[in-house]
């Protein structure tokens, strides 16, 4: 499949500043993403997610991904790697690009994710996030904002993320 890209968006009941704070903070970013994180909203600044914190080092998360573009309240870019479940591609990145767009008492997200090779490993990660991204990750972002911060000891299943979306 050439030019294949992980594309979604979905509506978020806050306010852009808000949404916005959500992923450019460490604070914001624990909130609905990860447990810990490494994030300076800066080009080139860290965009790491650490989805097990207690994992050996190069096993956490999004370690070594790099923010490539910020233009406050429009546009956050960022480099994404592999999952260690992957170990021949874990070192290879894609480019999420997120945008944000006022919409009605809310924000509307937009989500990009591009830079596949056509590779049988790149497409076992490509099924990976595309589930990932628009089944889990932006969901919470919604569940954060409706339920409060993600309480991860007892996060919510996709079942309760799932609700949200009808």
């Amino acid at each position: 499949m050439d030019n294949k890209q992980i594309e979604g968006n979905i509506f978020v009941p806050a306010h852009i500043d808000d949404v916005w704070r959500a992923w450019t903070t460490e604070s914001g970013l624990r909130s609905f993403l990860a447990p810990e994180c490494l994030m300076v909203p800066e080009p080139n600044g860290p965009f790491e997610i650490y989805f097990r914190p207690d994992a050996p080092l190069g096993e956490r998360g999004s370690e070594g991904c790099r923010v490539m573009a910020v233009m406050p309240h429009d546009l956050l870019s960022f480099s994404w790697n592999f999952p260690p479940s992957l170990p021949h591609i874990r070192l290879q990145k894609t480019q999420v690009s997120l945008r944000f767009v006022p919409e009605g008492q809310g924000t509307r997200l937009y989500f990009l994710q591009t830079g596949w090779a056509n590779d049988p490993d790149w497409d076992q990660g490509y099924a990976y996030f595309r589930e990932e991204w628009l089944e889990t990750s932006l969901p919470r972002l919604q569940y954060r904002f409706t339920h409060g911060p993600i309480d991860w000891n007892n996060p919510p299943d996709k079942q309760q993320l799932k609700s949200l979306a009808q």
